[in-house]
C-alpha cells in the first residue's frame, strides 16, 4: 500500500523525467502528503511529457459524482488489467508519480511506528500511476486524478507491510509512459517490487500520523530501541 509519501528535490524534476517545469508549475516541498490532495504527475498523453498536479484518489470517467468510489488512492497490480475501476485508465492514461520515499507504520492500534522508505541516500523515484479525467456533466467541471499501484513486498519491505508501491526504474518509466505500449502482458511485467538492497527504511517521528502537519522533522530519523515490530498498519487502502 502507499497511504502517505514526500516529495522534496521539487528542483530536480525536469532532469530526473525528462519534462519541463516552468516556475508557474514547480511543486513546493512536501513531507507528508495525503490521498484527496493534489498531487505532482508526468503524463505522456500525446508523445510529450507533461508535468501536472491532480487529486490523489482515481475519479474514473464513468462514474456519476466524484465520490462515487471510495479509498482509490491505490490500485493493486493483480487487478489492473481486469478491474472495471483499472482497466481502461491501465490500457490508455499511465503516469507516473515522482516521489522522494513513502511512509508505512508498524505496531499495535494506539502504538503505531511511522517508518520512511526510500532509495539508499535518498532521490527521486517514480511511482507507476493511472489517471482519468471525470466530467460533471451539469456544471461541465473538470477532475483530473490519479493512482498508485502496489505490489507485494520485498525484503526490506516484509516486515513492515505486505504491500508496496510500484517503483520504476528509468527504461521501466519510458515504456509505462509510452502511448504505444499496449500489451498488457509488458505492461504487467513491469509491476515489480523494486530491488531492496537499493533501499531503506527508518524510523520517523509520530507526528507523521496526522495527515494535517507537513514539515522537514517529519522523515528525521528517531533512535529506536526495539526491532522493527511485526507488520500492521492503520490505513486501509487497496
Amino acid at each position: 500500500m502507499c497511504g502517505r509519501f514526500i516529495l522534496i528535490d521539487v528542483t530536480e524534476l525536469g532532469v530526473r523525467f525528462r519534462v519541463q517545469v516552468t516556475g508557474e508549475t514547480a511543486p513546493l516541498q512536501r513531507f507528508n502528503i495525503a490521498p484527496t490532495q493534489l498531487i505532482r504527475t508526468i503524463t505522456n498523453e500525446y508523445g510529450t511529457r507533461r508535468a501536472e498536479d491532480m487529486r490523489w484518489g482515481l475519479i474514473p470517467a464513468w462514474a456519476k459524482f466524484p465520490n462515487q468510489i471510495r479509498s482509490s488512492f491505490n490500485a493493486r497490480d493483480d487487478k489492473v488489467a481486469n478491474s472495471g475501476l483499472w482497466k481502461r485508465p491501465f490500457a490508455r492514461t499511465r503516469c507516473l508519480i515522482p516521489a522522494n520515499g513513502f511512509y508505512e507504520w508498524t505496531g499495535p492500534k494506539g502504538d503505531r511506528k511511522p517508518h520512511l522508505i526510500q532509495l539508499k541516500g535518498g532521490g527521486l523515484l517514480g511511482f507507476a500511476g493511472l489517471f482519468d479525467t471525470w466530467q460533471n456533466k451539469e456544471t461541465g467541471e473538470t477532475v483530473r486524478s490519479c493512482a498508485i499501484i502496489t505490489t507485494g513486498p520485498n525484503s526490506l519491505m516484509e516486515p513492515i507491510h505486505d504491500r508496496m508501491p510500484v517503483i520504476l526504474d528509468a527504461e521501466a518509466e519510458s515504456l509505462w509512459l509510452d502511448p504505444e505500449t499496449e500489451d498488457p502482458s509488458r505492461l504487467t511485467a513491469l509491476l515489480q517490487p523494486y530491488p531492496a538492497e537499493e533501499m531503506e527504511a527508518y524510523e520517523v517521528s509520530t507526528i507523521v500520523n496526522s495527515a494535517r502537519g507537513d514539515s522537514p522533522e517529519m522523515i528525521q530519523q528517531v533512535d529506536v530501541e526495539e526491532p522493527v515490530q511485526t507488520r500492521q498498519s492503520g490505513f486501509s487502502i487497496d
